[in-house]
């Protein structure tokens, strides 16, 4: 329930954002609490593939995580395909710039995006979540 539930909340959040082709695999509460008790890994994301991976159980308790804190970890993950990582020459050396500033705001459009909208603004409000 809660796995199809979150599948929802992200086919919402893409079809907003004007993101298509994209998949959500969620991170199960067995393989949550097994691998990375003491990890603070929240999502991950495949550029090429048009994955994205979140954890929706918490890691020490194995409890379901709010809706509202799972979609602060897709607008963080889908913002790496708008925002995409690229190679800098900077003092003399060359750095992958994968978190930057311009990366951040467009986390903090997403966001603002899906407080605004109305379906998703429900979560933010009182957690629960009707579609």
């Amino acid at each position: 329930m809660h796995d199809q539930i979150c599948q929802n909340i992200f086919q919402r959040a893409c079809k907003i954002l004007g993101l298509q082709n994209f998949s959500l695999q969620t991170i199960g509460q067995a393989a949550s609490l097994q691998k990375s008790k003491n990890r603070y890994i929240l999502g991950s994301t495949k550029l090429k593939q048009k994955l994205v991976r979140v954890k929706i159980y918490t890691p020490k308790t194995g409890k379901q995580k709010k809706y509202s804190s799972i979609l602060s970890v897709i607008a963080h993950e889908l913002a790496h395909h708008q925002k995409p990582p690229y190679r800098q020459f900077f003092q003399g050396r060359w750095i992958n710039r994968i978190h930057y500033p311009e990366f951040y705001n467009q986390v903090k459009k997403n966001i603002f995006i899906f407080k605004s909208d109305p379906i998703l603004s429900k979560l933010y409000k009182n957690g629960k979540f009707i579609y």
